[in-house]
């Protein structure tokens, strides 16, 4: 029997007429097409099927993307549900809404076993008399869905129930929510007024808003979920009197998409939306008052990757969001808060939070927000109180838009020299491999400490061959290391020692900083770092995702192994550095302060020796230092000397002991003593200091650098001898690196703003390396852009504003290059005597 493709069509539309109760016939709804489609053929509906897709395609052409506020009605071609069933995720549209329907029900009911019925106004787990936001009333049940229809409904943001086609439920529970407005719902004369009352507002307070409902005030999960919108309290009332889970008098919370819009679903509406919250987000950083977001660093950096074609870093360069995440570390950074509830708990006083299946989603949302305000008031208020309000908003705040630019720049990258250098590693490693086991006469793991110990010490006996050095030994078991000291120590008596130190060290450098940088790359050509402004109690910054301050500077040489007889063997050199390479017309350009920590100490020291070595700017400083130190002349003092004067310096710095000291030198603890004594000897001064800062920190419980910047210091008076003098050296250790710190950070702040306020300038800051900042510069304006910032480095030895005036001179270096790792000096720098570090 032959049924054509029309036949088909006009039963299927009897069939929905009498559905709809219209059929001619009277019969009932499930007749005649049953029978008529049992005897369709597969091949048959397959042609069907390939006719309707072609009419439907031709019958909608593709839309005009226009750039208007004004709104228009959509729809999308078709939902994410049935475009799940169609691409063949295995489970059709309309079963996928079924399972998603029974796993909401299967949610509330864990969400209601989770927050059964309860006191009015006391969540479970609050105690009795505190204040907490009311369970909204209950509606009526829907009998199309057998649910609550509720504007609350779905809120179980955290529930392990929830599918990915179904993570904006959150979100739509909250713009269905009448205190909310979604500016996505409004015309043009009411997006208009809402401009304007922005720039009215006393006070606005920031959070964006995840995909899976949660927002920056919740504590952040491993896998963070992308952003889809921001909410906006317009606060016109100060007072806090207002109930935490309701909207103030003249209060008003917008609710502001933040979500690219595919390719597919580019129609008016959409454009017009995107604008819309451009432009409200450009008013909002303008804003002459109070504006507040937890982790604004966050905002500001989605906010340029967003709309990176229209809102260029500089038009965020002045803004000003106050952080209390940076606030409260200010306050205490060695003890910083991991989230917003720990910072809320440590400073106000407030009720429990509630489950993690909250019972009310909008009302806890909202008084996040209340309570985001309140804390930021008590943070601000112990900041001017402690001294550290100019320290906050002269150099912490104005960091967060340098910080944000940074992570927004794209860095790129040579991939396919990445992927060669792995290659050539992996083969160093495994020839290193075979070394070993044949050095150590056994085959073992050679990344096992245990494997490697029960070799060192049971087989081959190595301790017993040094009985005048005192090994290292683990810090729990009391056994003997397999540490890099303890391997340094014995590489003189067997080679396996050796082979083990290059091993580690080739196996360090493939690991982490050429496959760990594939695996930030992924299918991209360039990298941007995380920068975080809070995890070092010194006051530096830290970058992960990669690490950029842990890539070495100096190249690693390796030897190929060569299989043909009669063939020298090739050293090749390995630098990661040289894989960061600038886009095309532009060039890296790096800015180091020379010998800062040794300048500071000399300033915050007043030693007059220290001091006269900076007076001759052209001097090797570490070479006159090993002069001074050890009573020769420059001329006979040796490249062990130099490097020996160096590294005390630095463990005074650092407060090494001795035993460290040893180490880093390659001699005994007692020749480690004895140099350390003998340089405090001729720098008295330092010793002075030194003694001066741990007697002001037994006395004031905390330590202060140059700028202000404070840390207090809780077991400076312990009973405990170790723990009291860890304390000790923690306190000088950081004087002299908060303040270089300080240094680094208003030189970033500094330049910065020189280039965001300049119409011809256009250099980005990309990195920070302890002392060093790296720059990527058009190729026409490095000499200019060198110049500039030398001086400005440079002219941060005198900061009036913050009471700053060092008694030494600060010096520069400037270098560049068409890759990090091949840098050379620009001639504005001064001599590379003077610059060795």
């Amino acid at each position: 029997m032959h049924i054509d493709s029309k036949s088909v069509k006009r039963a299927k539309r009897r069939s929905y007429k009498r559905k709809k109760g219209k059929t001619t016939d009277g019969s009932t709804t499930e007749s005649s097409v049953s029978s008529l489609a049992s005897a369709v053929t597969p091949q048959q509906k397959s042609s069907c099927r390939k006719h309707e897709v072609k009419q439907q395609k031709n019958a909608n052409p593709s839309p005009k993307i226009c750039q208007t506020w004004r709104p228009l009605k959509w729809k999308p071609p078709y939902l994410p549900q049935e475009k799940a069933g169609e691409e063949g995720g295995g489970v059709s549209g309309w079963k996928r809404s079924k399972l998603l329907d029974l796993a909401s029900a299967a949610a509330q009911k864990l969400q209601r076993e989770a927050c059964p019925a309860h006191e009015p106004g006391v969540a479970p787990g609050v105690h009795e008399g505190e204040h907490f936001p009311q369970p909204p009333a209950k509606h009526k049940i829907d009998p199309s869905t057998k649910r609550p229809r509720s504007s609350y409904e779905g809120v179980n943001t955290h529930s392990e129930y929830q599918s990915q086609s179904n993570a904006g439920s959150g979100t739509t529970t909250l713009t269905s929510d009448p205190r909310v407005k979604d500016s996505g719902k409004l015309n043009l004369d009411e997006k208009m007024q809402l401009l304007e009352k922005t720039g009215r507002a006393k006070v606005l307070v920031l959070t964006m808003v995840y995909r899976d409902g949660t927002t920056q005030l919740d504590p952040e999960p491993k896998l963070l979920s992308p952003v889809c919108g921001l909410l906006v309290l317009m606060k016109n009332n100060l007072n806090c009197s207002t109930p935490e889970d309701s909207l103030g008098p003249n209060d008003s919370l917008v609710y502001l998409k933040l979500e690219h819009t595919p390719a597919w679903a580019q129609q008016q509406t959409h454009q017009s939306q995107d604008l819309f919250t451009r432009d409200m987000l450009l008013k909002i950083l303008s804003h002459s008052e109070l504006v507040l977001c937890y982790k604004a660093k966050d905002l500001l950096r989605t906010a340029l990757q967003f709309y990176r074609q229209d809102v260029s870093w500089k038009q965020v360069a002045c803004c000003q969001i106050q952080d209390p995440q940076v606030s409260g570390w200010l306050l205490d950074p060695a003890d910083p808060s991991s989230s917003f509830q720990d910072l809320l708990n440590k400073h106000c006083k407030r009720p429990h939070t509630t489950p993690v299946m909250v019972c009310v989603f909008v009302s806890q949302v909202i008084s996040g927000l209340y309570w985001l305000y309140r804390l930021n008031m008590k943070i601000c208020f112990k900041l001017q109180s402690q001294g550290l309000w100019k320290l906050y908003s002269d150099m912490e705040l104005k960091m967060i838009p340098v910080l944000a630019a940074m992570e927004s720049h794209h860095i790129h990258v040579d991939k396919e020299a990445l992927r060669r250098t792995s290659d050539l590693l992996g083969t160093k490693i495994k020839q290193l491999e075979q070394e070993a086991h044949l050095a150590a006469g056994q085959k073992f793991l050679v990344t096992s400490n245990t494997q490697l110990r029960t070799v060192l010490f049971e087989k081959l006996r190595l301790h017993e061959r040094c009985e005048n050095k005192k090994l290292p030994k683990t810090v729990n078991k009391q056994q003997q290391s397999t540490s890099e000291a303890a391997l340094l120590q014995l590489q003189d008596y067997h080679p396996l020692p050796k082979i083990i130190l290059e091993y580690r060290q080739v196996h360090k450098i493939k690991s982490t900083f050429v496959d760990g940088i594939l695996s930030c790359m992924m299918s991209k050509s360039y990298i941007s770092s995380t920068w975080h402004q809070t995890s070092v109690v010194t006051g530096r910054i830290s970058a992960k995702h990669p690490n950029f301050q842990a890539l070495p500077r100096q190249p690693l040489q390796i030897t190929k192994t060569q299989y043909i007889q009669g063939k020298e063997e090739e050293v090749v050199t390995v630098h990661p550095r040289t894989m960061f390479i600038p886009q095309e017309g532009w060039t890296f350009l790096a800015a180091d302060f020379c010998q800062v920590e040794l300048r500071l100490l000399a300033h915050l020291s007043s030693d007059p020796e220290l001091l006269r070595i900076f007076i001759n700017p052209q001097a090797d400083v570490f070479t006159m230092l090993a002069s001074q130190w050890k009573g020769m002349s420059e001329s006979e003092v040796t490249s062990e000397d130099r490097e020996h004067a160096k590294r005390i310096v630095y463990s005074v710095v650092y407060g090494a002991g001795r035993e460290r000291l040893s180490e880093i030198l390659g001699v005994s603890a007692e020749q480690a003593s004895q140099f350390q004594d003998n340089f405090l000897q001729t720098y008295r001064e330092v010793q002075t200091f030194i003694q001066r800062t741990i007697q002001q920190s037994h006395k004031q419980g905390h330590v202060l650098s140059i700028m202000g910047r404070r840390r207090t210091l809780p077991n400076i008076n312990s009973p405990d001898w170790g723990i009291r003098m860890q304390a000790e050296r923690q306190a000088v250790n950081f004087v002299v690196q908060g303040s270089a710190a300080d240094l680094c950070k208003m030189a970033m702040i500094r330049i910065f703003h020189l280039v965001s306020s300049s119409s011809s300038l256009s250099a980005r800051l990309v990195a920070q390396l302890h002392d060093e900042l790296l720059f990527e510069v058009e190729d026409s304006q490095v000499e200019q852009f060198a110049a500039l910032v030398r001086s400005t480095m440079e002219s941060l030895q005198h900061i009036d504003h913050l009471g700053v005036h060092l008694k030494v001179p600060l010096k520069v270096a400037v270098s560049s290059g068409k890759s990090w790792g091949s840098m050379s000096e620009e001639s504005v720098t001064c001599t590379a005597a003077a610059c060795s570090s």
